[in-house]
């Protein structure tokens, strides 16, 4: 590795008989010395996460990177949800557990145009857990287990700083006969479809996921798959498994509404809906009045691996109200809290109640015992 950045340097400081060096044309620039702190809001596939910068990144425009794992390849899905090659779900699922949700510290090395025309350009890198005593590097974890591949690659351009420890972590897993490396193929998971169900059979696949007992459904389990935008509403994904069976879910909040379409902060709101659930692990609670809607949608309780309600957040910045349900705010469990979040919001007058005015209460009439 340092005969290669010696030779980079090299090149591109033209020195001595480096001095006519033309470098080839390409669509990949290095990036020098660009570290941050950031939070993973998203992975796409074992290789590929998406990483918010905190705020104390000042040196960049960008607030939301989509880091590629330098000098790794796992395998993909074809993004339909449907895995096409082997051990793509198992890579996936590894760094989402690992990474969801934590503080990473990234390491830029290059960035690079994929996309035919050149258009989209993404960043490779290297991501450590801030967490962790000795700052393990993501890359070298996945392929330690056998679910990446190291690229064969002799240009510097694309090489990650830290190519010679991924090839011992690959040799390793070759070795051990981890994942990919094993000659034994995954188990096929058999996963029951009903996120476009109708309303019975949303209703018949309930009586397999959900168990009514004493007034109310037992809690559920579940990984928030994806979260869409469908026939004008926000569409919560469901991952399920439970008693020996896999389900994908279609699910809505009870009792929140937020801003949709067109309407002022619905892309704000979506946001921030999509990074305080997408991907986390959840207990799912259905409502006992509602359980599932005309659409399809199972209707309940999002509770987040902390026991806070998913609508808090959106709640106390204003991008979400309770919602009364004939006539009324639901009453449960959780009302307090996600009153007092309302409240919040609404006292700071922040974005949905930007134009609030408290109502003023005038006293008719003479109280017992003036005269």
């Amino acid at each position: 590795m340092e005969l290669k950045n010696a030779d980079y340097e090299a090149n591109e400081g033209r020195s001595r008989v480096r001095e006519d060096y033309v470098p080839r044309p390409r669509a990949l620039e290095r990036i020098p010395h660009q570290n941050f702190i950031g939070t993973v809001v998203e992975i796409v596939s074992g290789d590929h996460i998406i990483i918010v910068a905190d705020d104390s990144f000042k040196d960049s425009s960008e607030h939301e990177y989509e880091v590629l794992l330098s000098s790794i390849s796992c395998p993909k899905s074809d993004g339909s949800g449907v895995e096409r090659e082997v051990y793509a779900y198992e890579a996936k699922e590894f760094v989402r557990a690992l990474l969801i949700g934590r503080q990473v510290h990234v390491e830029l090395e290059y960035s690079r145009k994929h996309d035919i025309e050149n258009i989209k350009t993404y960043h490779h890198g290297s991501v450590f857990l801030v967490n962790a005593l000795d700052g393990q590097n993501v890359s070298e974890l996945v392929v330690a287990e056998g679910l990446a591949t190291v690229l064969k690659r002799d240009d510097i351009e694309v090489v990650s700083n830290y190519y010679d420890a991924l090839c011992n972590a690959e040799s390793s897993a070759i070795l051990n006969k981890k994942g990919m490396h094993s000659g034994v193929d995954p188990l096929v998971m058999d996963i029951k479809d009903v996120s476009d169900a109708t309303w019975q059979e949303a209703g018949n696949a309930s009586n397999h996921i959900f168990f009514y007992l004493y007034g109310k459904y037992n809690k559920v389990p579940a990984v928030v798959e994806s979260v869409v935008h469908a026939n004008n509403r926000n569409k919560i994904i469901l991952f399920i498994q439970q008693y020996g069976e896999t389900w994908r879910i279609a699910f809505s909040l009870y009792g929140v509404i937020w801003p949709r379409d067109e309407e002022p902060y619905a892309a704000e709101a979506f946001r921030l809906l999509r990074r305080t659930i997408l991907q986390r692990r959840v207990e799912v609670e259905l409502s006992t009045k509602h359980p599932i809607d005309y659409d399809g949608y199972f209707v309940g309780t999002l509770l987040l691996e902390s026991n806070t309600h998913a609508a808090i957040p959106l709640l106390q910045a204003g991008l979400a109200k309770l919602a009364k349900i004939e006539g009324e705010y639901p009453k449960g469990a959780y009302h307090d809290e996600l009153d007092k979040a309302q409240k919040f919001a609404r006292t700071k007058k922040l974005k949905m109640w930007e134009n609030y005015v408290e109502p003023s209460y005038q006293c008719t009439g003479a109280m017992e015992g003036d005269n």
